[in-house]
């Protein structure tokens, strides 16, 4: 009996180290259709959905430049799918035959979406990709021209949270919520360096989120998408919801009714954020309708309201706390609505009571073409509220470094109004730029 147990338990270590090391390399050629192939580097498979299905968990799918007009299904296996040259040359389009990309079946982060155009998709939820309780990564994506009858029509989030990074969401649309992107049922994706541009929807033309759903958005961008109504880039209509948006771009997005870029009831944290350009009927930039709202270090200019607001605007359950901001340049005026917003350490255009508020033109380098960093000699420079920054906020929008003593006289740094650092070449190498910014000090004596 005992030799019996010894040798049950060798086979299945045997086993376990086999199905743990086990990694193929799988290879798809849409020019080697009609195939089918037998995915070898001779004689790639012909289309990626029967490289799925024969693949094995940890496999490697490497698919060749071109047109795959099929609908995929990750089918729970975590596996490694990516183009071999990029999304700009590796095309997967559905012909309006259903989402183009489907995850649900319990898939997360080991399973990745890599280097591809997805487009052509109509579905009633996510036209570009469906996520259901699962959580893939998508990389280097480009989704573009995908539908949805309903709700998401580029990317479709119930009860997931996928890390998108890197990916372009353009011309997509919803006919109800979430041109770009919808987030539903605790759905809390982290979005970094993406972009969504011209994406359209009934309400919020680039994002919806609801129902305790919470994304997490870094370093990204909202141009030109559009609102049949309200929220022209983001809405949110849950309280419980927490948006985090550091170092995002707003531009130029419109709505008819409320929230040129944004529109929420949501609570939110923004830091070093532009609003430029945006409109609306109320509220050009951002119309708040409850929620706690903490915006730091963020620029507001060219934003429009019809009514009123051009900046902001809070309804009578908001009171966004605004500190070292800038708002200058916004029509009718920079705040209005219900609720009195707390404004400390900021620039606004026709002044605001608050500790440390200024009113003077911020003398931004170019704001023309939307150039707004500051130029040298604006009253903006080191008039910030250090203890306002978040402590995981150690750069500017740029990237530079936050906390720049401009003067070089003193020793702990003062942060700057706005998005940007004033920077000042002082002879000190990056690295020992850092470090000092991790201490709080920008100037000391014999670093010149």
């Amino acid at each position: 009996m005992k030799n019996t147990t010894t040798v049950v338990i060798a086979a299945a270590a045997v086993l376990a180290a086999v199905t743990v090391t086990h990694s193929a390399t799988i290879y798809v050629d849409a020019a080697n259709c009609p195939g089918p192939g037998d995915g070898s580097v001779g004689d790639p498979y012909c289309s990626i959905q029967t490289t799925i299905d024969n693949a094995v968990d940890t496999d490697e799918i490497v698919v060749a430049p071109g047109t795959y007009f099929e609908t995929i299904d990750f089918i729970g296996k975590e596996i490694w799918l990516h183009s071999s040259g990029g999304a700009e040359v590796t095309i997967i389009d559905a012909q309006e035959t259903g989402s183009v990309v489907t995850c649900d079946s319990g898939e997360g982060s080991d399973t990745v979406l890599d280097g591809f155009t997805i487009t052509g998709g109509v579905a009633i939820f996510g036209g570009g990709m469906y996520n259901n309780s699962s959580s893939p990564t998508v990389t280097n994506c480009s989704f573009t021209g995908n539908i949805s009858t309903e709700d998401g029509g580029a990317m479709y989030n119930v009860g997931s949270s996928p890390e998108v990074t890197n990916c372009a969401f353009s011309g997509n649309s919803a006919i109800s919520y979430g041109g770009g992107m919808y987030n539903t049922n605790s759905s809390n994706p982290a979005v970094s360096n993406c972009s969504f541009t011209d994406n359209l929807a009934f309400t919020a033309g680039a994002m919806y989120n609801i129902f305790d759903s919470s994304p997490i958005l870094t370093n990204c961008t909202f141009t030109e998408n559009e609102a049949i109504q309200s929220a022209g880039a983001i809405g949110d209509v849950d309280p419980a919801d927490n948006l985090t948006m550091t170092n995002c771009t707003f531009i130029g997005n419109t709505a008819p009714l409320f929230g040129g870029a944004i529109g929420s009831y949501a609570s939110a944290i923004l830091t070093n954020c532009e609003f430029i350009g945006n409109s609306a009927g109320s509220g050009g930039g951002m119309y708040n309708f409850a929620g706690d709202i903490v915006i730091t270090n963020c620029i507001f200019s060219e934003n429009t309201a019809n009514v009123e607001g051009g900046a902001m605007y809070n309804s009578n359950d908001s009171s966004p706390t605004v500190t070292n901001c800038i708002l200058w340049g916004d029509s009718p005026e920079e705040i209005g609505g219900l609720s009195t917003a707390t404004v400390t350490y900021s620039d606004i255009q026709g002044g605001f009571p608050g500790l440390g508020n200024i009113d003077v033109d911020p003398l931004f380098v170019d704001p023309d073409n939307g150039d707004l960093r500051l130029s040298a000699g604006s009253r903006c420079i080191d008039a910030g509220d250090n203890s306002a920054v978040p402590e995981f906020v150690l750069r500017d929008l740029d990237g530079n470094p936050r906390f720049i003593d401009s003067t070089f006289v003193g020793t702990m740094a003062t942060v700057d109004m706005g998005p940007y650092e004033f920077q000042r070449s002082v002879g000190r190498g990056p690295a020992m730029r850092d470090v000092l910014t991790l201490l709080g000090w920008s100037a000391l004596p014999g670093l010149d």
